[in-house]
């Protein structure tokens, strides 16, 4: 059993989990799968920052077998934020709806949601 804990960790030969507990809004997981010569990332995470500590905690797995594909699971920022971490030579691949709609809620709009003055917010 994998501990839940932030980091790298190995889950079988050639698979790994990045894992950023507790994983509430924003804390999201990815994975990493590695070939022969290549790996593909599964989902990048909430921001540049989290995505770069992830991708320097696999680079001791993909200076020998570099990403060459990533695929975002869904259009949530939390996994697909990292994108412009990955080089212009890796191929993202994703469903034709969640490249619709990673169009229409780009980083920056979602970004003012977290510090624009929305008003008063209501409960019920």
């Amino acid at each position: 059993m994998v501990e839940y804990t932030k980091g790298l960790h190995k889950i079988a030969d050639d698979v790994w989990a990045w894992l950023l507990p507790d994983g509430s809004w924003g804390w999201s997981n990815a994975g990493l799968v590695a070939g022969d010569g290549a790996s593909a990332l599964v989902d990048t995470l909430f921001d540049l920052a989290l995505t770069r500590e992830m991708l320097d905690a696999m680079g001791p797995v993909t200076a020998q077998r570099p990403i060459t594909d990533a695929v975002n699971t869904h259009a949530n920022g939390d996994h697909c934020f990292g994108n412009e971490l990955l080089g212009d030579d890796v191929r993202i691949h994703a469903s034709v709806h969640a490249h619709e709609e990673m169009h229409d809620a780009p980083p920056p709009m979602l970004a003012a949601l977290l510090t624009e003055d929305l008003g008063p917010v209501l409960t019920p």
